[in-house]
C-alpha cells in the first residue's frame, strides 16, 4: 500500500515536470521541486479515549513554480502511522474508518491580475494581486474534498524570500457529521472563509545558512458543514546541510517541523461542548530539492 501511494507521488512529479518542459521556453520563469521525509509524534487522534498517535511518518512531494501569468504551488502527502486512527468516509459512504495510512494533497494555482488586466497592480510593499484557487483532496480526517477561490496578495518585506496572504471562500464538500455516540450520522456541505499567510525567511549564523518557512491557515465556522473556527499551521526550521557538507546551496536541508492545530479540521466535539481538538506535533525533517 505504501508503494502505491508513493508511486502516485512520483507520477504527479513526472507529470508536472513534463508539462512544464513543454512550455518552459515562453512562460516559465522558475521552478522548484522537493521530496521531504518527516517523522514525529503527538498527533491528535480525534477522540476522547486518551490514546494519542505516538508517531507517524510523512513522505511529501512539493512543487512551486513562477510563470508569466502567475504561480503554482502543489504538494502530495502520504502518511504512514504506527497505529489505527480515525479517518473520514468516502463519497456517499458514511462508514467511519480506522486505518494507519492515508494521503492528502493540494493544488494551488494563482493568476496575476496585473498580467490579466495589463495594468500594474502594485503599491508600496504590495507587489501584485492574484486570483487564487486551491483544490484540497484526501482520505484523512472528516472531510474529503474542498474548493477554495479568492484573492492573493504578494508582499515585498525586507528579509523575506517571499510573503503572501490569500483570502478564500471555501466550498466544503462531504464533511462528516457525528452523533453523540461518535457514529457518522450525516454529510455536511457548506461554505466558510479562510485566510492563509505563507512565507520564507532565510538567515545565517556565522557561516551556516538557515531558513524558516511555512504557513498559517485560519478558517471560519460553517453552520451547514458542522464545523467551528479552526487554525492550522506548519512551520519548518531548516539548516542548509548541503551547503555546509557538500558546498551545494539550497539542495539538502535538515531540521524540524512544528505542526499545530486549534480545533483540528474544525471538528465539534461529540460531547456537545465548545471545546476542540488541539495539537502540537514536532517532527524531524530531511528535505531534498531538485
Amino acid at each position: 500500500m505504501k508503494l502505491k501511494y508513493l508511486s502516485h507521488c512520483f507520477v504527479l512529479s513526472a507529470g508536472l515536470l513534463a508539462g512544464q518542459q513543454a512550455i518552459a521556453d515562453d512562460m516559465l520563469f522558475w521552478q522548484d521541486n522537493s521530496l521531504t521525509y518527516l517523522n514525529g509524534s503527538n498527533f491528535q487522534r480525534l477522540n476522547f479515549n486518551g490514546e494519542e498517535q505516538r508517531s507517524q511518518t510523512t513522505y511529501t512531494f512539493e512543487h512551486a513554480s513562477g510563470w508569466k501569468w502567475g504561480d503554482i504551488f502543489a504538494f502530495y502527502d502520504y502518511i504512514d502511522a504506527d497505529n489505527l486512527q480515525f479517518r473520514g468516509s468516502n463519497f456517499g459512504n458514511l462508514t467511519v474508518k480506522e486505518k494507519s495510512h492515508f494521503y492528502y494533497m493540494e493544488f494551488s494555482p494563482r493568476v496575476s491580475l496585473s498580467w490579466l488586466s495589463g495594468q500594474e497592480l502594485s503599491a508600496g510593499p504590495l507587489k501584485d494581486v492574484k486570483a487564487a484557487f486551491t483544490y484540497e483532496k484526501g482520505n484523512g480526517g472528516p472531510g474529503t474534498e474542498n474548493y477554495l477561490y479568492g484573492l492573493g496578495f504578494d508582499w515585498d518585506v525586507p528579509g523575506f524570500a517571499f510573503l503572501q496572504t490569500n483570502l478564500y471562500r471555501v466550498k466544503i464538500n462531504n464533511h462528516i457529521l457525528f452523533d453523540h455516540d461518535f457514529r457518522a450520522s450525516d454529510v455536511g456541505n457548506g461554505y466558510a472563509t479562510q485566510l492563509t499567510v505563507a512565507g520564507a525567511y532565510p538567515f545565517a549564523i556565522g557561516d551556516q545558512s538557515f531558513v524558516v518557512d511555512g504557513y498559517v491557515d485560519w478558517r471560519s465556522p460553517s453552520k451547514d458543514a458542522g464545523t467551528q473556527t479552526s487554525v492550522g499551521s506548519s512551520i519548518q526550521v531548516k539548516w542548509d546541510a548541503g551547503k555546509a557538507l557538500f558546498g551545494e546551496e539550497r539542495k539538502l536541508y535538515v531540521g524540524t517541523e512544528l505542526n499545530m492545530w486549534h480545533n483540528k479540521y474544525g471538528i465539534k466535539p461529540i460531547d456537545g461542548s465548545t471545546d476542540g481538538f488541539d495539537q502540537i506535533a514536532v517532527q524531524a525533517l530531511v528535505k531534498y530539492h531538485f
